[in-house]
């Protein structure tokens, strides 16, 4: 079981070039890529996004990537002398038709440098991909190792959650009779109270009490509630994404505490199932970060 945030981050350095990925993950229904990086490398977003998907299968990804020449490769780069040329040129004319004073340094020209360069000497985004693609999935694997420890502590707080929730349901089971029987002597001493001592229809007495044992009976929700805890359970423990079954199960149980609340004829039973809608709660929060 994983949780669906995490970090992972990754970088090289080369003769030409540094390289950086940085993968940050948080919470999302689906599986969304947000990319951060140079124009230049933009052609391989979809073969991130094929790595990724063979990685990872819910969560937002934003995907940073840092790319920078360095100097010893802008060191190498040759000057197209005919456009330095030129550029001189342009600026002396400028300089005669503006009427301006000083002299053309060659500072002048090399801020502008970007321009002179022979575009064939520059950086070549091709030759960065087997680095950028070996560099991803180191980041991967970090970012997986994250979501699988913080998925690991989601799993224990749950584990302990499903166990109150399952003490909970016994604790109503446990109730439940109680509950008629107290109800049957409530009913016969208030009988007894209003009728100053005349003897009770002991027929009327069982109906009534039928009556309410029906309206309170919570059998079916607790038997549905103890096969809903097992099987998120279960569903933590098995392999693979578990997050949207997790997500489902939780849904179902949240009906039927909904269920046993509304038929709390009790103030102890409702004690209970308000308890029980707590951890059903947190354990709704806690999914929405599984994967």
């Amino acid at each position: 079981m994983n949780s669906m945030t995490g970090f992972g981050r990754a970088e090289a350095h080369r003769k030409d070039y540094r390289l950086q990925i940085e993968l940050s993950a948080v919470n999302s229904r689906y599986l969304e890529c947000v990319f951060r990086m140079p124009r230049s490398l933009a052609a391989f977003e979809n073969e991130i996004k094929e790595l990724i998907a063979k990685n990872i299968s819910r969560g937002k990804l934003t995907v940073t990537v840092n790319l920078e020449e360095t100097p010893e490769a802008a060191a190498e780069a040759l000057i197209d002398m005919n456009a330095a040329e030129t550029f001189y040129r342009h600026i002396k004319r400028l300089q005669k038709k503006l009427k301006l004073k000083g002299e053309i340094e060659i500072n002048h020209i090399l801020s502008n440098v970007q321009y002179l360069m022979q575009p064939e000497m520059g950086l070549i985004e091709e030759k960065v991909w087997p680095d950028l693609k070996k560099l991803l999935l180191k980041a991967l694997s970090d970012l997986k190792k994250m979501r699988a420890a913080e998925g690991s502590n989601l799993k224990k707080d749950m584990l302990s959650r499903l166990k109150v929730a399952g003490d909970a349901v016994k604790a109503i089971e446990k109730q439940s009779p109680l509950n008629v029987d107290a109800y049957r002597k409530r009913l016969e001493k208030r009988i007894g109270e209003l009728g100053n001592g005349m003897n009770l229809d002991p027929r009327r007495l069982a109906e009534e009490v039928t009556i309410y044992a029906e309206r309170s009976d919570v059998t079916e929700e607790c038997t549905r509630l103890r096969s809903h805890i097992k099987m998120y359970s279960q569903t933590m423990t098995g392999d693979g994404d578990s997050g949207k079954r997790m997500n489902f199960i939780i849904q179902e149980m949240g009906r039927e505490a909904n269920t046993i609340s509304s038929k709390a004829l009790s103030t102890e039973t409702a004690a209970l199932a308000i308890a029980l809608k707590e951890e059903i709660e947190k354990l709704r929060e806690q999914v929405q970060n599984i994967e």
